[in-house]
């Protein structure tokens, strides 16, 4: 999975854990994906606070990933 992920970098979307919980807390909240290694996936977002949140994620836990194209 880390090699789809590691071609979507620079890209903005929502991803899901396997909690079905969204990384960012919110399904209206678009991620950019950072950074991605075989373990680790790094994404920065702001929240509704105006708040910019870098999070580290391990790929193991991501159940899906909505891609936003512009």
């Amino acid at each position: 999975m880390s090699g789809m992920l590691s071609g979507l970098q620079g890209s903005c979307c929502s991803i899901k854990n396997d909690d079905e919980e969204y990384l960012t807390g919110s399904a209206d909240i678009c991620c950019e994906i950072l950074s991605v290694d075989e373990e680790w996936i790094k994404i920065m977002y702001t929240d509704k606070v105006g708040r910019r949140i870098v999070k580290v994620e391990r790929i193991d836990t991501i159940l899906s990933v909505k891609i936003y194209l512009s």
